[in-house]
């Protein structure tokens, strides 16, 4: 009876272990394929290492899912896409200003023409 317990109690434990590593996972395969574009795109133009690229794809990642979000929350045009498009950019230049030194942030800024 206990080996039957315990065999169960594994199997719960296997199933919440699944669910969470499912959650993590939460981008969609547009998001994760636009954000290695852009970050490879990015990467040679800023001459960035490889912890600075992974660190460039977190920042794109997040920046691609909330451009999908919003856009399939509100409407082009509207002043609430304007704001929220605004503080997405805002987010992806702040996060790139922490990830890129002051010449590789810089040439960033030419290429996107992304203002702080």
């Amino acid at each position: 009876m206990k080996k039957i317990f315990t065999i169960c109690l594994f199997v719960f434990g296997l199933f919440l272990a699944t669910n969470t590593a499912n959650a993590q996972q939460s981008f969609s395969a547009e998001v994760n394929t636009a954000a290695q574009t852009k970050t490879v795109e990015m990467g040679r133009l800023v001459k960035a290492n490889k912890t600075t690229q992974e660190s460039m794809y977190i920042a794109y990642q997040e920046f691609y899912a909330k451009s999908e979000t919003l856009n399939s929350l509100h409407k082009v045009g509207t002043s609430g896409y304007a704001d929220l498009e605004k503080k997405i950019n805002d987010r992806l230049a702040s996060q790139m200003q922490e990830a890129l030194n002051e010449e590789q942030f810089n040439k960033f800024l030419e290429a996107t023409e992304v203002k702080l």
